[in-house]
């Protein structure tokens, strides 16, 4: 059922980016992300619907530093019930940073949701940041103990990958991600 529902939210979320594309999609738009998934609801998260401003995404696909298509955010939904982590991100109540299996330029997507915003009286939780970010620089939060959930497959195959460029991570220790990585423990 759960499932299903996600499916349906997903889908209706890559029709309307589609529309958003093809530059039919009503200004002001906002996209309707479901509620968080079990692994947010543990890191932190508040049960409160998750919203992206159709507004917000296209003035982050264009930002010098991390620019992007937005069609490569389709299947946003089903990448944040299933994410590779969630880190801290300032006070762990307020805000957190999900790392999701969408990519750019060989480069994992994260998602910075802040929560208990208020919208037109509503309370929901708030995608404000949406780029793609070098996976040797979210690695590095591991070592910096900003780690509230990591699944741990999908990093170690990440940290395989990282391995055989070493020149781009030199200032990060493999070795040591990956211990914290077996050592940590998730919270479900």
């Amino acid at each position: 059922m759960i499932a299903d529902n996600i499916e349906k939210i997903n889908f209706k979320f890559n029709e309307e980016l589609s529309q958003q594309i093809s530059g039919i999609l009503p200004k002001g738009h906002i996209y309707e992300l479901g509620h968080p998934c079990d692994i947010l609801l543990s890191t932190g998260f508040p049960d409160l619907p998750i919203e992206l401003s159709s507004t917000r995404l296209e003035e982050k696909s264009k930002q010098n530093n991390h620019p992007y298509e937005i069609i490569e955010v389709r299947n946003l939904v089903l990448a944040l019930n299933d994410p590779i982590a969630v880190f801290l991100y300032g006070d762990e109540r307020k805000a957190q940073n999900v790392i999701v299996e969408l990519k750019n330029d060989n480069k994992n997507f994260v998602v910075g949701i802040f929560f208990n915003q208020s919208v037109k009286g509503n309370i929901i939780s708030s995608v404000r940041g949406i780029f793609n970010k070098n996976n040797s620089e979210w690695l590095n939060w591991i070592t910096q103990r900003k780690a509230l959930y990591l699944n741990k497959k999908k990093i170690q195959i990440l940290i395989d990958q990282q391995r055989t460029d070493l020149a781009d991570v030199e200032y990060l220790d493999l070795n040591l991600v990956e211990s914290l990585v077996d050592a940590f423990v998730n919270p479900l």
